[in-house]
């Protein structure tokens, strides 16, 4: 079966060059859209298309921008890639950073054509193959930089292996400050942060998270800030979810550990992929305030609170807010509570030793994996969230 590749121009020259260098197992059609919308409209019409180039100048950069996302957002099943009379670095950036999956130059690169073609293809049916089963994302997040984001966050992807079927992958990434904590608390020195895997995320696939991810010993994958970072992290949110979205092809669970030091869009778009939001607070007031004004500023900006669920760390009984009391002030839905003693948590966090090995008993443990659990299952909120309940309920 030939493939039918599809070149968006204003110039049939590139058809023409592209057919030559292909060779006849390819088909080639031209279009002259007028916009996006009636680009998906023509596609449609053609019926079966394996991929599409798109020509790019300086005169329609934005344009052909514009047509590449639609594509991709509307069929991204097939592969885009770039075309122009010169390799001109900006116009190659805004193509790659658009979704193209490689950029093409007029006469240059007819040699190369039709393997460059067969590589975009077969790795587009990888990846169609591994996305068919789209992976699940929780995000923890939470409304101050602590160390306990990350630390919960490692435990809920470690308690999701365990509950995984067999063969199936968790990725932990951790953007939370400070920088670095979940490799520091699972004893991980990683070569390939998360802002590396933001630049890579036209090239990442499985050879990438096989070769560069860093494993830690229980099966989880992990990616994290360098925890040499100073200042706050600079994260290109639109890459960050980009990412996130291709990921999820890749792995059965992610578990985001964020905090409110990550501007207000960002978050609304990791909330929004969310299968379920873990949020996190504890009693204090310092705690509750700023998770109180975490939310008001997420709702301000729309963001998709629907699948969020309040878990209160560090849980005591009588020394401030009760769980139950605290989800009715902040209007949001509680799941559960984690208790367990402070000192072994410590202790676990410099030891870089999870609370699974190294203290077993602790109610911590009990409560992470209930946790994990209900998230699992999509169950709704638990309430009130005395420790164990949960446990219970799903057990």
């Amino acid at each position: 079966m030939k493939t039918q590749a599809v070149v968006v121009a204003d110039d049939p020259v590139y058809v023409s060059w592209l057919q030559n260098a292909a060779g006849q197992n390819t088909d080639f059609s031209l279009l002259r859209p007028l916009d996006a919308d009636d680009l998906i409209e023509r596609l449609q019409m053609l019926g079966r298309t394996d991929i599409v180039f798109f020509q790019f100048d300086a005169s329609n950069v934005d344009l052909r921008v514009g047509m590449v996302e639609r594509l991709l957002e509307r069929m991204p099943e097939v592969p885009a890639a770039g075309l122009g009379a010169e390799s001109n670095p900006d116009i190659v950036l805004a193509a790659m950073r658009a979704g193209a999956r490689d950029f093409f130059v007029l006469r240059r690169d007819e040699a190369n054509v039709a393997a460059l073609m067969g590589k975009l293809l077969r790795r587009n049916t990888t990846v169609t193959k591994t996305q068919q089963k789209q992976g699940r994302v929780f995000p923890v997040l939470s409304a101050n930089s602590s160390g306990d984001t990350a630390f919960v966050a490692a435990h809920l992807a470690l308690a999701a292996q365990q509950q995984q079927p067999s063969g199936e992958r968790v990725l932990l990434v951790d953007i939370a400050t400070p920088p670095g904590a979940g490799t520091i608390f699972l004893n991980i020195n990683q070569s390939y942060s998360v802002l590396d895997a933001i630049n890579d995320v036209y090239r990442c696939d499985q050879t990438l998270v096989d070769t560069a991810f860093a494993r830690h010993a229980s099966g989880i994958f992990v990616l994290s800030l360098p925890e040499d970072l100073v200042g706050r992290p600079q994260i290109n949110m639109d890459e960050l979810i980009k990412l996130l979205q291709v990921l999820r092809g890749l792995f059965a669970a992610i578990v985001v550990a964020v905090d409110g030091l990550t501007p207000v869009d960002g978050l609304t778009g990791i909330v929004g992929l969310a299968d379920r939001c873990l949020l996190l607070t504890n009693q204090s007031i310092i705690s509750s305030r700023h998770t109180k004004y975490l939310l008001r500023a997420l709702r301000l900006d729309d963001c998709p609170l629907d699948r969020a669920a309040l878990v209160v760390d560090n849980y005591h009984r009588r020394v401030g807010l009760e769980p139950e009391n605290l989800a009715e002030l902040l209007d949001i839905p509680l799941l559960g509570t984690l208790a367990g003693n402070v000192g072994l948590r410590i202790q676990a966090m410099n030891a870089g030793e999870p609370m699974f090995a190294m203290a077993p008993k602790d109610p911590f443990c009990e409560d992470m994996r209930a946790v994990a659990q209900a998230v699992l299952s999509g169950a709704g909120a638990a309430a009130p969230a005395a420790r164990g309940l949960l446990k219970k309920m799903f057990s």
